[in-house]
């Protein structure tokens, strides 16, 4: 219950901060939700779980349909690559990672950008967005993922095996 509360205030805080800072862009908590799992699951779970929630937030209407989910599902790889060259796990580490999803997101989805368009202005818009929305991302996740992974701490639900 705590984990369906957890994604569903992060859902709220999405719609809100979009709202809120409407010309420039919000923190992007869905990649911070999935940032969170990280630790608990497998690679593989990992990539279709973020592939998931960018689908979610394709549908909820905030851009071409597949352009979030492939944005997430390869930040979910930079997250995973970043997670497993790092020997420590604590504030630096969590920073690093949320670094790695957000580079490998944006590495991703420029492009694609450009071939659904068909246009570089495309692109150059997406240059201009990136640098604030990993700003506010990273800002974000010094809150949102310490609260998550307390939360999955306390369970043994989506536990890794190792």
């Amino acid at each position: 219950m705590r984990f369906t509360l957890f994604y569903l205030i992060l859902l709220c805080l999405q719609g809100f901060w979009d709202a809120l800072l409407a010309p420039l862009p919000a923190p992007d908590f869905f990649l911070l939700g999935m940032v969170v799992l990280v630790w608990r699951l497998k690679p593989w779970q990992l990539v279709l779980l973020a592939y998931a929630m960018g689908l979610i937030q394709d549908i909820m209407g905030h851009g071409i349909l597949g352009i979030h989910a492939f944005g997430l599902g390869a930040a979910a790889l930079g997250a995973i690559l970043v997670w497993l060259q790092l020997a420590q796990s604590g504030l630096f580490a969590r920073t690093f990672i949320v670094l790695g999803a957000l580079f490998a997101k944006w590495v991703a989805i420029i492009p694609l950008l450009i071939w659904q368009t068909g246009v570089l202005e495309s692109s150059l818009e997406a240059l201009r967005i990136a640098p604030l929305e990993i700003v506010f991302s990273l800002l974000a996740s010094f809150i949102i993922i310490p609260w998550g992974i307390s939360l999955f701490q306390r369970s043994l639900l989506l536990g890794r095996e190792t």
